[in-house]
């Protein structure tokens, strides 16, 4: 004969999950307030906080527009040799300049995290980009036709594109969120990076 689940087995089951579903904000809301998120400064020191938090902010994307440019017109050498020198330049300039950018004493901790993210993955970047330019290097000295190089290129670079999309979204949802938090604490709106013209 088949057990059937009592009706106060039933019952219990819901219980449990209602009072989990009130216990997860309750949690959170304590977490938060642990964390002093909830704690509100003076006004003098929100403004002071907000201004530094939002010149922080900028001066990150403005480098990583930077950094994106740079790469790109790096691209269009015609040495390898003088390709990788370059590109391990500006990662380590990149880098340096990221680091700075802590050095802003008023700026919302949330800024240095997004930060610290970027500058590792940019760290990561580095042996990969030299990997890809040392596969190049080697292929070349097989003495490939114009044609048999480029499509070689051209199914490398898309392994490349490949590990850069995997490094970059793996931190995707966590930057988000720094962001849309610093939006809403600031009662802001910070620029993303395709508003920043990394150029000037």
């Amino acid at each position: 004969m088949e057990n059937k689940p009592s009706k106060q087995s039933s019952g219990n089951s819901m219980v449990k999950n209602i009072l989990i579903g009130v216990i997860t904000p309750v949690l959170a809301a304590t977490i938060i307030y642990f964390l002093g998120f909830n704690k509100s400064d003076d006004k003098a020191e929100f403004k002071k906080r907000k201004a530094a938090t939002e010149k922080a902010w900028i001066t990150y994307i403005q480098n990583k527009a930077i950094f994106s440019t740079v790469l790109k017109q790096l691209g269009t050498s015609a040495d390898l040799e003088v390709m990788r020198s370059k590109v391990n330049h500006e990662i380590d300039m990149t880098v340096s300049n990221m680091t700075d950018i802590k050095n802003e004493p008023n700026a919302d901790q949330r800024v240095f995290s997004s930060v610290d993210i970027t500058v590792q993955q940019i760290k990561e970047i580095k042996p990969i980009m030299n990997k890809f330019l040392d596969d190049i290097n080697a292929y070349a000295q097989t003495n490939p036709t114009e044609e048999e190089g480029q499509a070689f290129v051209m199914q490398l670079g898309e392994g490349l594109k490949e590990q850069m999309a995997q490094i970059s979204q793996r931190d995707s949802l966590r930057l988000h969120t720094y962001y849309r938090a610093l939006n809403k604490d600031y009662a802001t709106t910070l620029p993303m990076s395709s508003d920043v013209d990394g150029a000037k």
